[in-house]
């Protein structure tokens, strides 16, 4: 059978897709390659016609997922008039905090990032300076260290909070969590 020009590319696609997914949900250790092309509709054999190994994989999970996440911002940031508050309001809801595999990749994989090789982390720290850059946007009056520096502040700050939500099974204090994180981090954007 002959497939289109574009197939291979596209099942490639498919594949980090589906394990940008499951390695959120699941950690990169606790999601295998056989799950991983099941849910992509192929056999364990065809995975390396794509990657050379796992750890490939991952590089490029984080590479689209931290993509990923910056279009949404930029989506927000459109939605809310160029402020973050939409976007903050979005990372600390619980939807977000509720479906993990379809969220933010920091909050999910940031402790498995720091225990992988120097390119998967090398992706991450790409893929993060890209989501400062922008963030910093939001104070045109700072210099451009200062607006990197509050950036780096606010995802710290919602961040750790939208972990920490998740990492109870106590739903009041998981909400009080994202309602003081929200909080925190509604001030920050607002600080002059």
């Amino acid at each position: 059978m002959r497939y289109a020009k574009d197939h291979k590319e596209k099942t490639r696609q498919r594949i980090i897709e589906i394990a940008s997914q499951n390695f959120r949900e699941r950690g990169f250790e606790g999601e295998g390659i056989a799950s991983v092309m099941q849910g992509a509709g192929l056999t364990n054999g065809a995975f390396f016609n794509h990657f050379s190994s796992k750890e490939d994989l991952a590089r490029e999970v984080v590479a689209y997922a931290m993509a990923e996440r910056l279009a949404f911002l930029e989506e927000r940031l459109a939605a809310g008039g160029g402020s973050a508050v939409a976007y903050v309001e979005s990372y600390l809801s619980l939807r977000h905090r509720d479906n993990p595999q379809q969220g933010c990749p920091i909050a999910t994989l940031v402790a498995d990032v720091a225990r992988r090789t120097d390119p998967v982390r090398e992706a991450f720290a790409a893929g993060m300076d890209a989501l400062v850059d922008r963030l910093a946007q939001q104070w045109p009056t700072l210099d451009k260290a200062a607006g990197r520096a509050r950036a780096i502040a606010l995802y710290s700050l919602i961040n750790g909070a939208l972990q920490l939500a998740r990492a109870t099974k106590d739903a009041t204090l998981s909400e009080e969590i994202l309602a003081a994180g929200k909080q925190s981090a509604l001030a920050l954007i607002a600080a002059t």
